[in-house]
């Protein structure tokens, strides 16, 4: 297996890393996903329940047009979901870090780091960051995500919270002294992205499919006969609970993948943005 860790006479082909992120998901499968993919389906299954329970009460008290489907309740389950999430690929990424590195692989070191109040202020900023780039205008979006992509890497690995995260994923991802497009880390960041995007949008739907497809069809069905088709929610939304817990399960699967690629592609930058600072503060002490 390629060792990325290390300097590089050139950057890493894009598909080569593909290939390596694969091999190393391979590998170390076993001893990082079900530390973290089991805790997020068992609250996604939670979720799930929940949101289940609140539209039989509200269909059974009231059952009128005018009854929120959305309540406090809800919104709440759905940030601790989000908040448990967040947490749960971040130590997945500090997992997959130590394993490129060739350190032990201790999942719950990744848990008990991504805890620390530095760290978790350091990753809302950066949710804030990406997302408000992407609902301001969407274009910029494809530009802030993959240069602030090696924020949980610098975390991890560099112990840079804050502000210094930040600056150091942009310089990282930025670094690109060969001046080809091709070749910038923020760009082969972006299309990691977007793979990672397809693939859990195909699996997402096949896993889900199957529960989603009784409902909308009883949905569309009681439409056209001019009937109420929230009568028959309820019933239906315990049919998504399952569905939820397999979702949840493939979501984290295809970020383990993700999580190997940021790794690898940080590594493989830094490598080789030290090695080359390196030659160069040699040439100019014996020049």
């Amino acid at each position: 297996m390629t060792d990325l860790s290390s300097p590089r006479p050139g950057p890493q082909p894009f598909l080569l890393l593909l290939d390596e992120a694969m091999r190393y998901t391979r590998r170390h499968f076993r001893a990082i996903y079900p530390a973290v993919a089991i805790p997020i389906a068992l609250l996604a299954t939670a979720v799930g329940v929940a949101q289940a329970l609140l539209l039989d009460r509200i269909l059974d008290t009231a059952g009128t047009p005018q009854s929120p489907l959305i309540s406090l309740e809800s919104i709440a389950a759905s940030l601790v979901y989000l908040g448990v999430l967040i947490v749960g690929y971040n130590a997945m990424q500090v997992a997959a870090a130590d394993a490129v590195a060739g350190r032990p692989i201790d999942v719950g070191r990744g848990w008990r780091f991504t805890l620390q109040p530095r760290v978790l202020g350091t990753l809302a900023l950066w949710y804030v960051a990406v997302m408000g780039s992407f609902v301001l205008c969407c274009l910029p979006f494809f530009f802030v995500a993959p240069l602030l992509s090696f924020i949980p890497m610098a975390m991890a690995d560099e112990g840079a919270f804050g502000l210094r995260a930040f600056s150091r994923s942009s310089e990282l991802a930025r670094h690109n002294p060969g001046r080809r497009f091709s070749e910038a880390p923020w760009f082969k960041a972006l299309l990691l992205m977007l793979v990672v995007m397809v693939i859990s949008y195909v699996v997402t739907i096949l896993v889900t499919l199957p529960f989603q497809l009784p409902m909308l069809v009883d949905i569309f069905r009681s439409a056209a006969a001019g009937e109420d088709p929230t009568e028959s929610m309820g019933s239906w939304l315990w049919l998504q609970v399952p569905g939820q817990l397999l979702g949840a399960l493939a979501s984290t699967a295809v970020y383990l993948y993700m999580s190997f690629g940021v790794s690898l592609l940080f590594f493989d930058t830094r490598g080789r943005k030290e090695g080359t600072d390196l030659v160069s503060a040699i040439d100019e002490v014996f020049s």
